[in-house]
């Protein structure tokens, strides 16, 4: 039937799209098989010293492409105790625009060995040059992982399994894109048991963890400084959203499911989304964290495309159009509080926010009845928690309090609309455009 034939057509033709890219994991490629480390932080000297093992399969080939931080000094690297052969480049650009500071290692495989090879290594970073988005290395907030190349990443390509054990100097708590747990001798482990290309290690002074557990699904939720009632309103968020695209994409809802949701502390933009890990920056429950949330969740699905390649946007489109239905109920419920609070009961902005204009917490600003639109309010004087763009006041709000001022008539002056007592006097064949109620 027709139905039918242009399911096949639009089958084939993404089909089509999708012959020419490249896989995420090129099978013919080497590749790091799993990561064996232990890591210590000096928080105070910015130094981090990394020692342990990491298994490489050539799969035929003499030598295999790694990214390493770029002020890294390699003390030591062996293939099943013999010295092997590398070549660390510091001068040439990122091999990657993904891992700016990162610079390319070239490891090359002993004459004789087999495929598969256990490399020792001993490495000291200095970590006094961290800079830029979803990493950082201050006394406040720790996060290096993939983009900051503290391990030797090998790009395009995962690993089955990571194992870490880390030590950070007193007063720290540890969390990552792991499962954590703390050892007899004050260390900290993190298992990585499901296969994936990202270890990322969280650390802070002040680091909080909540989690929810519902149904075989336990999420976690990790944070510093933001406030403990926004915590509870962006775990909700996150279990939300979760429960949505697994009934939509029609996942088995039985299965255990771990997952952890950290809000970075970094002070820089962007988010990312990992094999049961995902990430934002914010310092509250905002607007950001309702629309990102299900965004980066939703990659759970759509992250299968290389992100190398103009083929990303297979992974970010898709992402981008599923998270649309999920933000739907929340913006209902959004315009439901505009219909229904009075405007009189909106606080000023800077008694929301961190910042001037910003509320800090918009589920809470819902519960608590504050109507989130109208005009700023002067220095001193009460006002909304919407800030119109270029100082824009729409004046006061006389017909409908808690709303904009209805949108003026371009053309002439609004005529006033009819109700029902005026329609039901109208004569067959008048022109509704010349009635006047």
């Amino acid at each position: 039937d027709y139905p039918a034939m242009k399911l096949r057509i639009a089958i084939t033709c993404l089909s089509a799209c999708l012959l020419p890219a490249p896989a995420l994991r090129a099978q013919d490629s080497p590749r790091v098989a799993c990561y064996d480390l232990t890591v210590r932080i000096d928080v105070p000297e910015r130094r981090v010293t990394v020692g342990g093992s990491f298994d490489v399969n050539f799969l035929g080939s003499d030598s295999i492409a790694l990214v390493l931080w770029r002020h890294a000094r390699i003390d030591t690297m062996r293939c099943d105790g013999h010295e092997a052969a590398y070549r660390f480049d510091t001068l040439a650009p990122a091999p990657t625009r993904f891992i700016p500071d990162g610079r390319a290692l070239t490891l090359y495989r002993p004459a004789g060995s087999p495929d598969r090879c256990r490399i020792g290594t001993r490495y000291t970073l200095d970590m006094h040059e961290v800079q830029g988005p979803a990493k950082s290395f201050n006394d406040r907030w720790i996060e290096i992982g993939y983009y900051t190349g503290w391990y030797p990443v090998c790009n395009g390509t995962s690993a089955d399994r990571s194992h870490l054990r880390i030590g950070i100097t007193d007063g720290y708590t540890v969390s990552g894109s792991g499962i954590i747990s703390r050892t007899d001798d004050g260390m900290w482990e993190m298992d990585q048991p499901w296969e994936g290309f990202d270890n990322v290690i969280l650390a802070s002074p002040v680091l909080k963890t909540r989690r929810m557990s519902d149904n075989g699904t336990t999420i976690e939720f990790i944070y510093t400084d933001f406030p403990d009632a926004d915590a509870e309103s962006a775990l909700n968020c996150s279990y939300d959203d979760l429960k949505f695209f697994r009934r939509l994409y029609k996942i088995a809802g039985e299965e255990n499911t771990y997952i952890k949701f950290s809000l970075s502390a970094s002070g820089t933009s962007g988010g990312y989304s990992r094999k049961n890990f995902i990430t934002l920056n914010s310092g509250s429950f905002n607007e950001y964290i309702l629309r990102n949330t299900a965004h980066e969740i939703s990659h759970f699905w759509w992250n299968k495309a290389p992100v190398e390649s103009w083929h990303d946007w297979l992974n970010e489109s898709f992402a981008e159009f599923s998270a649309i239905p999920a933000a739907r109920p929340r913006r209902r419920g959004l315009r439901r509080a505009r219909r229904n609070v009075p405007r009189k009961d909106a606080p000023h902005p800077s008694d929301l926010g961190d910042r001037p204009g910003r509320p800090r917490s918009a589920h809470r600003t819902l519960r608590e009845g504050i109507c989130p639109v109208g005009r700023p309010a002067r220095p001193g004087g009460r006002g909304t928690l919407l800030r119109l763009p270029g100082g824009c006041d729409p004046g006061p709000h006389r017909r409908h309090p808690g709303f904009p001022r209805p949108r003026r008539n371009p053309i002439g002056p609004r005529k006033p609309q009819l109700d029902r007592t005026t329609i039901k006097t109208i004569k067959p064949g008048t022109d509704l455009e010349d009635t006047d109620p």
